[in-house]
């Protein structure tokens, strides 16, 4: 069964989820492009089956030959995208019928109003206008004239992870007096 599991049908079955819409084309261009570099390494032998892939060692052998040009967040980035496209791979492979992607949107809590008076002791926030985020990047304005970006956060990202992710934050802040 192996004649369907190769870097190119992998490829194809990426195209497939953005030609049908099952998943946004956005979404699709980012985990490809991961695909692509990332894979671009393997001989033509090693790309016969990508579902047996050790991603860890790929992307170590990734890191070793074209590292250089990356950043450590750019490839944790493609190692992460390269992760959810092969398991939506290899879930599609298992039960195409059942097939559900893993990329999903959240669903956004909607703006305060206007009108509503601020929290006794709230900080106050000031408008900024900020570039829109991609599917997995957040954008968070902390001060007037700042911006911070978060990138590579999972689609699925739960209350325990985004702890962790505070806690590493909160570690690099710098005391007031």
């Amino acid at each position: 069964m192996t004649e369907k599991r190769t870097r190119q049908d992998f490829i194809e079955f990426l195209d497939w989820l953005a030609d049908r819409g099952i998943m946004p084309k956005a979404t699709v261009a980012a985990r490809k492009a991961a695909v692509n570099r990332v894979l671009g390494i393997l001989s033509d032998e090693e790309a016969q089956d990508v579902t047996k892939l050790d991603l860890d060692t790929v992307m170590r052998r990734f890191t070793n030959l074209e590292g250089k040009g990356y950043t450590p967040g750019s490839l944790n980035t493609y190692l992460s995208r390269l992760r959810s496209a092969l398991e939506d791979f290899t879930s599609y492979l298992d039960n195409p019928l059942g097939f559900r992607p893993s990329a999903q949107t959240r669903d956004r809590k909607p703006a305060p109003k206007k009108d509503a008076a601020p929290r006794a002791g709230a900080p106050e926030v000031s408008e900024v206008v900020a570039p829109r985020p991609s599917a997995n990047t957040l954008s968070i304005p902390i001060r007037p004239d700042t911006t911070i970006m978060v990138a590579g956060l999972p689609y699925d990202l739960t209350e325990a992870e985004a702890g962790k992710i505070a806690n590493v934050i909160r570690a690099m802040a710098t005391p007031t007096a």
